[in-house]
């Protein structure tokens, strides 16, 4: 059966109504929920670097990239290695880093280094509040080992996080960094105690306005010794001095009456009264982070550019979480533009890590948060492709005066992202039947689904070889890049007779920087469906 007006589509279709599971969605991993009720999402994946979503663990329909250390032909056996930034990894089952990801590989992230560019910004603002303390570090090497990325920090053998649907690997003992937590045991190690790592990090994701494969996270952590713990010590006095400060500014209001249980409780072996005093620590510090990044922004915003009493307090609240390699655990909410937007993820690190990394005798704690969600949100980036861009457009909104500090313009202004550009979108529809025999696994971003965080909810059906729609975007995005908008499944369909199953799902490609042609845009997407059809064993309608 042919699906009419679908290949090639014969005219730019309307854009379908919002889906009900993206409405309100901002980007990844921050969500919105209503004031009254916690945002509790125990299946996680939020601003913190270690979250994963939940899916059940699949046999992936591999992608395999062509080796760069042996050229591909139609007369070519399939290389055994593949060579990544001048290393050889040995390719196996696991395999699955397509060529769009591996020419994006550098051995350290260029964004948050880049002069007059958001995420750069950040970064600085970040930085300089924290202070002398804390040791800034770049990004090591993209490629950890999976011990590094999940052993060390208590993933078990079924984490969902482990999936080849959802991490890029270079074989079963090598991947792409998912979270900045991947260098923790290493870091403290190598003797640090009190640091801030940026790094770029990479999933297998859904293709829209907020996901994107590569995108950037800060993690920061602070130990103490035993002894700094003591009555009237090192840490008392920091927190008393924060908390101090804090009360002092009368802009932040706090809600925190998250249970310990529920956050994990202290660690078997901590001293209740040490573990009390360093989450005491680490709550002060990132309330005072969040006052930095968001409370100027807000104070203007909601008082007409007044300060002061004129303004409304800025509202955070603590709500309790769970990660693998902290406990207690937490993430931060702020009330930003009449939504609570999560920030980031905490908690107090497990003391298996601080073994793994041979360190004794120090307690502490640390966070993870990425920089695209909260420039995104701070600057009104409407599309996370933005922050690739070359255009000087883009690029020159975010030049600063000296001295003018990350949050303002040469000319002393708030720095706001205004568009420059709307280029029209061109809708093309891909309708298949499933492989028969499989499971098949979908995000929640369909319409039908609901969502509390970024859609990533996995279904299942035993319907149909084993289909995953992380599958199904990682084509379109390696076959035409940052030319595909967003993508999203329209129809699922199956058949009364056969129980045969069939999907179909609309690509919006629009390129932000130019206006497509049809002509141009029917033959990627001619691309896209070859790819699906030779590598997905899907059946086109």
């Amino acid at each position: 059966m042919v699906r009419p007006n679908l290949i090639p589509p014969t005219s730019i279709r309307p854009r379908p109504p919002p889906s009900p599971s993206l409405s309100g969605l901002l980007f990844r991993s921050i969500r919105s929920s209503p004031a009254s009720t916690p945002a509790l999402t125990p299946r996680g994946r939020l601003d913190h670097p270690h979250h994963f979503r939940p899916q059940p663990r699949l046999r992936l329909q591999q992608l395999r990239p062509i080796s760069s250390s042996c050229p591909s032909s139609s007369n070519s056996k399939p290389s055994t290695t593949q060579t990544v930034l001048g290393r050889e990894y040995k390719v196996d089952d696991y395999t699955n880093v397509p060529a769009s990801i591996l020419k994006r590989l550098t051995p350290n992230p260029d964004l948050p280094y880049k002069p007059n560019h958001p995420l750069q910004l950040l970064r600085s603002q970040i930085e300089s509040h924290f202070g002398s303390n804390y040791h800034p570090m770049a990004s090591p090497f993209p490629v950890v080992t999976t011990t590094l990325n999940f052993e060390d920090l208590g993933f078990p053998d079924d984490h969902p996080g482990r999936s080849p649907t959802d991490t890029y690997y270079l074989n079963r003992q090598n991947c792409l960094r998912t979270h900045t937590s991947a260098h923790e045991v290493e870091t403290f190690a190598k003797g640090e105690q009190r640091w801030l790592l940026t790094a770029d990090v990479y999933r297998r994701d859904e293709i829209d306005s907020s996901h994107y494969p590569i995108f950037h996270q800060m993690e920061g952590a602070s130990i103490f010794s035993h002894e700094d713990y003591r009555v009237g010590g090192k840490v008392q006095t920091e927190v008393e001095e924060m908390e101090s400060r804090l009360s002092r500014s009368k802009l932040l209001e706090i809600e925190d009456e998250v249970d310990l249980k529920m956050a994990g409780d202290y660690q078997k072996g901590h001293d209740p009264r040490m573990a009390a005093l360093a989450v005491r620590h680490l709550k002060a510090t990132l309330n005072g982070l969040v006052l930095e990044l968001f409370g100027e922004r807000h104070r203007f915003e909601t008082s007409g550019g007044a300060t002061g009493s004129q303004a409304e307090p800025l509202k955070v609240r603590w709500i309790p979480a769970t990660f693998p390699f902290t406990s207690p655990s937490y993430e931060v909410e702020v009330w930003f533009r009449g939504k609570w937007l999560e920030i980031l993820g905490c908690g107090v690190v497990m003391e298996r890590t601080l073994e793994r990394a041979n360190v004794e005798g120090k307690l502490g704690w640390a966070f993870g948060l990425g920089l695209e969600r909260i420039a995104m949100v701070l600057y009104s980036i409407p599309d996370i492709r933005l922050f690739w861009t070359e255009d000087k457009r883009f690029l020159d909104q975010f030049q600063t005066s000296t001295g003018g500090g990350a949050k303002r313009t040469s000319d002393g202004g708030l720095i706001t992202f205004k568009p420059y550009s709307k280029f029209p979108p061109c809708y093309k529809d891909v309708s298949f039947w499933l492989p028969q025999t499989s499971t098949t696994t979908t995000s929640s971003t369909s319409p039908s689904s609901s969502s509390q965080g970024q859609g990533t909810e996995a279904k299942s059906s035993s319907s149909s070889s084993s289909f995953h729609e992380n599958d199904f975007f990682e084509v379109v995005r390696d076959t035409v890049g940052d030319l595909a908008e967003d993508v999203v499944k329209i129809d699922d369909f199956t058949h009364p007779k056969t129980s045969r199953r069939s999907l179909c799902y609309r690509i919006n490609y629009r390129s932000m920087d130019r206006n497509l042609e049809n002509e141009e845009t029917n033959a990627l997407h001619s691309k896209v469906v070859e790819r699906l059809v030779n590598e997905l064993k899907l059946e086109i309608r």
